[in-house]
């Protein structure tokens, strides 16, 4: 609940400001692909249950994350259209975790 009189009392006088803290770097939500064989209506994502040109293949997956583990992105999450439509994603998401990526497979549609 919003009450007023805090955030006048929090203008006049504020929380001191705690310690300096370092973030681990981003969290990396990555489409890996378009396709998926679900239509929900909530859905963000323009898929369909096609093939769409220009996705990347496994070795040019390894080398952005290659490149993302360089930058030191702690968390990646594989997502998509419908990530377990790609069959190399179970090696995908083993070479993510041998690389250190905390990372968890996500669908796009609930």
């Amino acid at each position: 609940m919003f009450r007023i009189s805090q955030y006048m009392q929090e203008i006049a006088a504020p929380t001191p400001l705690g310690p300096k803290r370092n973030p681990p770097g981003p969290v990396v939500i990555w489409n890996l692909i378009r396709r998926c064989n679900l239509t929900c209506k909530h859905c963000y994502s323009i898929s369909a249950d096609t093939n769409f040109p220009g996705e990347l293949n496994t070795e040019q997956v390894y080398t952005v994350m290659d490149d993302l583990k360089g930058f030191k992105v702690p968390v990646l999450i594989l997502s998509g259209g419908e990530p377990l439509l790609r069959p190399d994603i179970y090696d995908i998401a083993k070479r993510a975790k041998a690389k250190g990526f905390l990372s968890a497979c996500r669908r796009t549609a609930r």
